[in-house]
């Protein structure tokens, strides 16, 4: 070894000309074929789905996990959440005038 540094396993293994030539076109087969450069649907779908699942996971935690009672960097999005549910499913003043006129609360 002439590098002090280098570990015995990393150790350059010199190879035949015809070895190199042999692995090259190996290279060129496998990885440059146009068939290898196409996306299969099954890959596109396990993308679809990781994306999915991580944004939902995301969501989930920024919204809905519990991290006690200490305040968190997801409080005043969880705050904000809260008033806009609670703004959509309560009725405002002039909604429930509305309703009083016609008979309906």
């Amino acid at each position: 070894m002439d590098n002090p540094n280098q570990s015995p396993r990393n150790e350059y293994v010199p190879i035949s000309e015809e070895r190199r030539l042999f692995l090259e076109e190996k290279y060129k087969r496998r990885n440059l074929a146009p068939e290898s450069l196409i996306i299969r649907p099954g890959f596109r779908k396990l993308h679809l789905a990781t994306i999915v699942i991580a944004v939902g996971m995301g969501g989930y935690f920024a919204l809905f996990a519990d991290f006690g009672e200490k305040e968190t960097c997801f409080t005043p999005l969880r705050r904000f959440y809260r008033r806009k549910v609670n703004d959509f499913w309560s009725l405002s003043e002039e909604e429930k005038e509305q309703m009083k006129e016609q008979g309906r609360l």
